[in-house]
C-alpha cells in the first residue's frame, strides 16, 4: 500500500508468515521488511498523536463512527505534525471493544446491513484510497496542523481522571465504563495537544487531592501545567 501513503507496518501479537505475505506484497516488500512486532496495542500507538480505529459495529456504543471519506481530512491534517495510526483488527472478529476505547476516533466503511463485514485487505484498500483521494484533492487545506499529545500521555490522563472522578463519586461501579467511554469520545474529538493534556491531568490530580483531603486521606497534589 506504499503508493497510497501507508508505509509503516506494526503487527500486534501477530504470527504473520512473512514468506507467504511477500508473495502478495509485490511492490511493497520493503514495507514488510521494515515492519515491527509488538505485544500489545499500547506499544504500537504510544507515540501517535491520532489513533483511528476501524469497526463494522456501528451501534449506540460507537455512535460517532464516521466513514473514511469524512474523517480523511482530519487524518491528513494530523499527519502533518504527528504520527497517525490507522488500526485494523483481525479479519475474523475485528478490534475488541477494549481496543476501540484506546482509539481517538472510529471509522466504519459504509456497507449493506445484510452483510456489513469486509475482509481485512478490502478494508485497508478502501481506507488507503480515501486518504489518497483526499490528499489529491487538497482536502486538508483548511485544517490547521497541530502537534497533538502522544497516546501514551492521553492514557495517563484518563487513568488519573477516572481515579479522580471515582473519588468524588461522579464515576462509580455501575456507570464507570460507560462514563469513561464518553470522556474518551469527548477528548478524542477535541484532539488535545500536550499542554492541554497536562492541564486536564493537573486538574484531575487536584480533584483527587481535594477529595482525599475531604476524607482525611493523604495525597500529594502535583501541577502538570507547563511541565
Amino acid at each position: 500500500m506504499k503508493n497510497m501513503g501507508l508505509a509503516d507496518l506494526v503487527l500486534v501479537g501477530s504470527r504473520l508468515d512473512l514468506d507467504a505475505a511477500a508473495v502478495m506484497a509485490v511492490h511493497a516488500r520493503d514495507v514488510l521488511e521494515r515492519h515491527r512486532r509488538v505485544d500489545d496495542l499500547a506499544q504500537a500507538i504510544g507515540d501517535c498523536g491520532l489513533v483511528v480505529g476501524t469497526s463494522g459495529r456501528a451501534g449506540d456504543e460507537h455512535a460517532e463512527c464516521v466513514p473514511p471519506r469524512a474523517l480523511a481530512p482530519t487524518i491528513l491534517a494530523a499527519s502533518a505534525r504527528n504520527d497517525v495510526a490507522l488500526v485494523f483488527g483481525p479479519e475474523d472478529h475485528g478490534l475488541t471493544k477494549e481496543e476501540l476505547t484506546h482509539c481517538h476516533r472510529v471509522l466504519t466503511i459504509p456497507s449493506t446491513a445484510a452483510y456489513p463485514s469486509l475482509n481485512l485487505a478490502q478494508a485497508v484498500l478502501i481506507c488507503s484510497y480515501e486518504l489518497q483521494l483526499a490528499a489529491d484533492g487538497g482536502a486538508d487545506a483548511g485544517l490547521e496542523p497541530r502537534t497533538l499529545a502522544p497516546a501514551a500521555l492521553g492514557e495517563q490522563m484518563f487513568a488519573v481522571l477516572e481515579r479522580a472522578l471515582r473519588a468524588i463519586g461522579f464515576v462509580h461501579r455501575d456507570n464507570g465504563a460507560h462514563m469513561m467511554r464518553a470522556f474518551r469520545r469527548l477528548f478524542g474529538r477535541a484532539a488535545l495537544d500536550e499542554y492541554e493534556t497536562h492541564i486536564v491531568l493537573g486538574l484531575a490530580r487536584q480533584i483527587e487531592w481535594a477529595a482525599g483531603r475531604a476524607t482525611g486521606e493523604t495525597l500529594t497534589s502535583r501541577a502538570d501545567v507547563g511541565s
